[in-house]
């Protein structure tokens, strides 16, 4: 009996380290499905892929330091849809005590009230996300940011959400995609 308990903990770790997202469901409350009709994406300089729903409008970016996948679902209005950025950086960064206060200062001088973050393991790195919310124009606004150091710079994917309809959803949908970009 013994042997069969070690051997179901066991199984059960190589299950649960194969995935090496972060599972945000639990911080965030969410109870959202993957979206369907999803195509693999990757960066222009293929640093990472990301899968992201065929009927949004997604644009390619690069330059020496960055190269990213900006993609939005054009076809609905701008308080009912997900705009997501995801970039790699060709810059190391250090996920300590010093870059989050960094990034807390700068939501600051932007007006932007924290809701969640939290230091995390994302594609087998160092990791950190940070919520806020605050008005862009005249409507309210959220932004989720999430890091993650990688071996040759790091990957940030930020969310933002504009209006106030279905607001845990869109950023519990996006954060679905985000849970499945892959480094290579």
């Amino acid at each position: 009996m013994k042997k069969v308990n070690l051997i179901l903990v066991v199984f059960s770790i190589l299950i649960t380290s194969c995935n090496s997202n972060y599972n945000f469901d639990k911080d965030f409350n969410c109870n959202v499905s993957t979206p369907y009709g999803l195509e693999e994406i990757s960066d222009f300089k293929n640093n990472f892929v990301i899968e992201l729903p065929k009927n949004w409008k997604t644009n390619l970016y690069y330059d020496d330091a960055v190269s990213s996948v900006y993609s939005a679902d054009t076809t609905k209005s701008l308080t009912n849809s997900i705009i997501l950025d995801a970039s790699f950086v060709l810059n190391t960064i250090k996920i300590d005590d010093a870059f989050i206060e960094k990034i807390k200062k700068e939501n600051l001088k932007m007006e932007l009230i924290e809701l969640k973050s939290k230091k995390i393991r994302f594609n087998e790195g160092e990791g950190y996300y940070n919520l806020t919310k605050g008005k862009q124009s005249k409507f309210d606004y959220h932004v989720l940011n999430v890091f993650s150091k990688a071996e040759r710079g790091f990957l940030h994917v930020k969310t933002e959400i504009y209006g106030d309809s279905l607001v845990n959803e869109r950023i519990c949908t996006a954060l679905k995609l985000i849970e499945k970009i892959h480094l290579k």
